[in-house]
This record gives structure tokens, C-alpha cells and sequence, in this order.
């Protein structure tokens, strides 16, 4: 996932990995290196600057669950990602232009 920060212009990238089970929060890296399902990552991430997410790429191989709900402070916001429309082999992925304010606490959960 990219972030941009609205203040900075600073391009933020954060490996995620989704467990590719339903109503679960996806883990997003924290600064440890590809996050796996329970050693590395968290299931939030937050910024010292107001962000927009930009853009999503996900590899291949996802079978039991079909978006991600885009969630601020743990609650559900109107924006939904679909994984079909950001697998990384797609050469024309959607812009996202989803934004959140500084120290919100952004996560993801897989839904069907």
C-alpha cells in the first residue's frame, strides 16, 4: 500500500499480508520487515501527518475473501478496496484518493 503524506509530499510504502479469511484485519508492516500472520506487523498503522492512500497492489492467490473495508479508528468508512480491480500484475490499477487525518489509526479487514 502508498500513502502520501498531504504536508510533506512523502510517498509512504507498507507491505501488508492478508490472511484471506473474512471479517479479519489484514497485518500491515511496522517497520520490521514484511509482516506475517502473527510474528511481524500490526493490524493498524498511523501517521504524524494527514495521508491519502493512493495505491494498492496485492499479489495473486487470493481465494475466500473479495474486498478489503477500509476502517478509521476502527470503524467502517464508506471506502471499499476490491482485490480483483489491485492484483499487481494488472498494468492498469484504480487511483485511490482516500484520505485520513493525522493520527488516525488506519486498518484494513477482508469481507466477502
Amino acid at each position: 500500500m502508498v500513502f502520501k503524506g498531504l504536508n510533506t509530499g512523502t510517498l509512504y510504502h507498507r507491505p501488508v499480508y492478508n490472511p484471506d479469511v473474512a471479517q479479519t484485519l489484514i497485518r500491515i508492516d511496522n517497520g520490521s520487515g514484511t509482516p506475517t500472520s502473527t510474528t511481524t506487523g500490526s493490524d493498524f498503522l498511523t501517521f504524524d501527518e494527514p495521508v491519502t492512500l493512493v495505491d494498492c497492489a496485492f499479489v495473486t492467490g487470493i481465494v475466500d475473501t473479495v474486498n478489503l473495508r477500509v476502517m478509521a479508528n476502527y470503524n467502517p468508512s464508506p471506502y471499499w478496496i476490491n482485490w480483483a480491480s489491485s492484483v499487481n500484475t494488472l498494468a492498469y490499477r484504480p487511483v485511490f484518493n482516500i484520505p485520513f487525518r493525522a493520527g488516525t489509526r488506519i486498518s484494513f479487514m477482508s469481507s466477502v
